[in-house]
């Protein structure tokens, strides 16, 4: 009787479909990283340069011809800035939602994901005129108010999924052990709920 395969042919395929896949989606992106690397002539040589001297030069210009690293500042902080901002008002939200159901709480979640199929075009000159008319525009703030409001729709939808998965007998045992919501909060649901924190920020 012939000795089966240590790797059946289905689980080859299936390795090699998606090594494909893997190298399909990271070409761009290492081809990218590639020519960041050659001059302008060897970038647009025809054939394409695999073997090249590679040069810094492409990083200096830009740090010559922009302010890149005012831009870079200010993605930095604005990303980092609305990512906590949002967690902050997502969780109570979510956890109101995940333990303290109300007949409406369906209906509230559909229309916070509702309010994301909205072109994002649609709502640029409302948040222009607000901005200018509240003397945020050109400013950090306006641009962390606006990427907090237009991601804590799915923030809360996912915290909510992390959360309702949390056991209430849980939640039920630390408050007969005379835990405040504080507590309950910092000592039993934050830990159970880091890695949907981690995902969800």
């Amino acid at each position: 009787m012939a000795q089966r395969s240590k790797y059946p042919p289905a689980l080859i395929a299936r390795t090699l479909a998606a090594w494909a896949v893997t190298l399909l989606l990271f070409f761009p992106l290492g081809w990218l990283m590639l020519t960041a690397f050659k001059t302008e002539l060897q970038a647009i040589s025809v054939p394409p340069l695999l073997v090249f001297t590679p040069t810094l030069e492409n990083f200096s210009i830009v740090q010559e011809r922009s302010d890149y690293m005012l831009y870079a500042e200010n993605s930095f902080i604005t990303s980092v800035a609305s990512t906590i901002l949002g967690l902050m008002l997502a969780f109570p939200a979510a956890y109101a939602m995940a333990f303290f159901k109300g007949k409406h709480t369906k209906d509230i979640l559909m229309w916070m994901l509702s309010t994301k199929m909205m072109p994002a075009v649609g709502a640029l000159v409302p948040v222009y005129v607000m901005a200018q008319f509240s003397g945020l525009l050109d400013s950090r703030t306006a641009l962390i108010i606006v990427f907090t409001l237009s991601n804590l729709p799915i923030m809360v939808w996912m915290l909510y999924s992390y959360l309702k998965e949390v056991p209430h007998e849980i939640l039920e045992a630390s408050r007969m052990d005379g835990a405040t919501l504080w507590q309950e909060f910092r000592l039993v649901l934050l830990p159970l709920t880091l890695g949907g924190l981690a995902s969800t920020g």
